[in-house]
């Protein structure tokens, strides 16, 4: 497969509610912003790739009215109505297979004018589950009961996560949540759906993310440090909650597996610089640790005790604060990618881990992470 590197990138200033933005405008916004950081105009653009949700938007077939925002008209353009990580390894492809030279990534959410909860409610099945009133954060709550009575895992650990991403989220000029919070006010917190507490859970968040990527020749060429895409995966488990081990990532840990093959990433705690990881909820990033194989089964909380996952740990995770400090629905797997790109590329706005070569960007969807897409990056 030919080379295809990542040369440019930008996110929104994630925000409770854009109240005067609209999803054009959000849109426009991040890919001037996107185009101009790596010097590139939309008219040298091949391919337009987006990631949007009709629900979140309120009408069908979103794109229709995006398409002039996102500069697609007379291109090439596609839809993947799912978390832009799959639309960025989806424009990587067809960058990789010859097809296209460059290509644009856009995803984005404005949350604040829906329903969340409504929205992952319509992820489950329609006769049984739906009824229940169940969704992504009852579902999230069964997978941390049952991950957390399987290992032993206490709430100073899943509240300890909430802790370490909310002070690396207060050094980055993008996080919505910018403050910091201490080991008893976490625990502190009331119960959104027991046992996740509310500082363990993600905010609603409206915001926007653009991802340029590039053919080798032409990244090269380019006066920007890119990022290079060295492997990818994706994988979606089984639809019904009730059929998973769901003490267990599965899906993360076949992406990662796929990703990691074509990288040639055999040891990822050596290998690894650092990690971007869509945690939706505190408990999930102890899991994704085991996922992707920076400790055994059941051990995240004891590898996240050992310090290796702080900002100046061996391999620092969500050093933008990850998804406790943003979740811009839809573009959170996006903006996990951009700031992996961000760090071994040597472009990172806030925070940065100092000689990062390698980083794996992890982006999640479904019910109790039930879909999962990596991409390794290097510099």
């Amino acid at each position: 497969m030919d080379e295809v590197g990542i040369v440019g990138w930008a996110q929104t200033e994630h925000q409770r509610a854009m109240e005067r933005e609209t999803p054009q405008s959000i849109i426009y916004q991040v890919v001037n912003q996107a185009l101009s950081s790596c010097g590139l105009s939309i008219h040298d653009i091949d391919v337009v790739i987006d990631a949007g949700s009709d629900f979140l938007d309120g009408r069908g077939i979103s794109t229709c009215i995006t398409v002039d925002a996102m500069g697609g008209h007379f291109k090439e353009e596609s839809k993947v109505a799912g978390d832009g990580m799959l639309a960025a390894i989806y424009a990587y492809m067809r960058i990789a297979s010859g097809l296209f030279s460059t290509a644009l990534v856009v995803a984005y959410g404005k949350s604040s004018e829906s329903d969340p909860s409504m929205q992952t409610g319509t992820m489950c099945e329609p006769f049984f589950l739906r009824p229940l009133g169940f969704d992504g954060l009852a579902a999230a709550a069964l997978q941390a009961r049952c991950y957390m009575h399987r290992y032993g895992i206490g709430e100073e650990s899943t509240a300890a996560v909430a802790v370490k991403n909310r002070k690396a989220g207060a050094a980055n000029p993008y996080a919505q949540l910018r403050e910091e919070v201490t080991l008893d006010q976490v625990i502190a917190s009331p119960h959104v759906a027991s046992p996740i507490r509310e500082l363990e859970a993600c905010p609603v968040t409206d915001g926007g993310c653009a991802v340029v990527l590039a053919h080798g020749d032409i990244a090269r060429a380019l006066r920007v440090r890119p990022a290079w895409i060295a492997g990818v995966g994706h994988c979606s488990d089984s639809y019904s909650p009730g059929s998973r081990e769901l003490h267990k990532a599965t899906a993360a840990s076949k992406a990662a597996e796929a990703a990691f093959r074509l990288a040639g990433v055999t040891d990822p705690p050596a290998q690894l610089d650092l990690v971007e990881l869509t945690e939706f909820y505190a408990y999930q990033e102890l899991m994704l640790y085991e996922a992707i194989g920076l400790c055994g089964e059941g051990e995240g909380a004891d590898l996240l005790g050992t310090g290796a996952t702080a900002a100046a740990g061996r391999t620092p995770s969500n050093i933008s604060g990850g998804a406790i400090c943003a979740n811009p629905l839809v573009a959170t797997g996006l903006v996990r990618l951009a700031e992996a790109a961000s760090q071994v590329s040597g472009r990172a706005a806030g925070a940065s881990v100092d000689g990062a070569k390698r980083a794996l960007a992890h982006g999640s969807g479904g019910l109790a992470m039930q879909t999962a897409a990596c991409v390794v990056v290097e510099k």
